[in-house]
């Protein structure tokens, strides 16, 4: 509790009321700002409180204002392990108080070094083609190898690829909690993710997710990152919100096109159109940045691995296509297919069919 000075106990108890709407805690803060303690603030604005928000609100509000609930507060918060950065806390990043209504305080678990530094934004969607989990999972490989922290959410889909892949090559990983931490359906990933990484929400923890934080939770990835990558997305997907987020905040976006009637890549291809930067290759956003590119390793390949990729840059190939232009059987092909998955040069695309990445 020592870390918390005046001010930010005042945020943490006016940031415990979660019933109480946004715009009306930064009222109250503006008010009860002051060295005579929080309830002697209270009841010297007693008229003001009344007069805008209502006397249920006063009566609740100068209840709650002694030590005691203070301490109730913080103690919860030290039994979960959470840390609650204000807005006035000198760690709370600079990039997140120029979004839309900023968090009056960030509930972290983990590391929270991780909020400085070079960050960069990965969303897709829950429901993703294989190809898109292989493009999230190259692009992921990369932005750790050069040294940047990821931004994410925590569903299922391109967010859980994005987390294991970077925990994987020992990367940096942020997520961002639509909701209290007690929530968090994926227990088990969000576990492994705070051992090295950082999770972050703008509520307290035992605040149950509604279907509006979803969206509005996406200005917060977008906040926080310097650039973001879209992986995919509908049209009117909660990846697109983020990437709408990003670029009203001037962040740079980085989207992969799809081809037409995918579904899950339309939200890509229109942002692209919106002006969106078009990237195939990771190579398009080190040359952005102007960071120089290491070394790559040479890929050795065998004869017959480098005559189906050869086949495979056709498209989606079937199996028995592959096995029909080399003349070989298929127990004598499946396993070098699995070979050049492994090796991340291509993707089972679904039904015995294979793509060149």
């Amino acid at each position: 509790m020592k870390e918390y000075n005046q001010k930010d106990l005042l945020m943490i108890w006016l940031d415990s009321f979660y019933g109480l709407e946004y715009h009306k805690k930064m009222s109250f803060l503006q008010k009860l700002q002051g060295s005579k303690g929080i309830k002697a603030t209270v009841e010297e604005n007693k008229e003001f409180i009344t007069k805008s928000f209502g006397e249920t609100v006063y009566n609740t509000v100068l209840s709650s204002a002694n030590n005691e609930y203070v301490n109730f507060v913080l103690n919860r918060l030290n039994d979960k392990g959470v840390r609650a950065i204000t807005l006035d806390n000198p760690i709370y990043p600079e990039s997140l108080k120029h979004v839309d209504c900023p968090p009056l305080v960030l509930y972290v678990k983990g590391n929270v070094e991780l909020l400085d530094g070079k960050k960069f934004g990965v969303v897709g969607s829950r429901k993703s083609l294989a190809i898109s989990h292989k493009l999230a999972e190259d692009y992921v490989k990369n932005l750790c190898e050069y040294g940047f922290t990821l931004v994410t959410g925590i569903a299922v889909g391109i967010d859980e690829t994005v987390i294991r892949t970077c925990l994987k090559n020992n990367g940096k990983c942020i997520s961002v909690i639509a909701g209290g931490f007690d929530s968090v359906s994926n227990k088990k990933l969000f576990d492994d993710l705070i051992k090295t990484g950082l999770a972050v929400s703008e509520y307290p923890p035992e605040v149950a997710p509604l279907p509006y934080f979803f969206p509005v939770r996406n200005r917060i990835i977008a906040g926080l990152s310097d650039g973001v990558l879209i992986v995919n997305g509908g049209k009117k997907s909660g990846t697109i919100y983020t990437a709408e987020f990003a670029m009203e905040y001037g962040k740079d976006v980085f989207v992969i096109p799809y081809t037409p009637n995918v579904e899950s890549g339309e939200g890509n291809n229109q942002l692209i159109k919106s002006g969106a930067n078009l990237t195939d290759s990771f190579d398009d956003i080190i040359e952005f940045y102007g960071i120089e590119k290491k070394q790559e390793e040479v890929l050795e390949l065998s004869d017959i691995e480098r005559s189906i990729i050869e086949i495979l840059k056709e498209g989606n190939v079937h199996t028995d296509k592959i096995c029909s232009a080399l003349n070989k059987q298929i127990f004598e092909i499946t396993p070098i297919l699995s070979a050049l998955e492994i090796k991340g040069v291509i993707v089972k695309s679904g039904f015995n069919t294979y793509t060149k990445i």
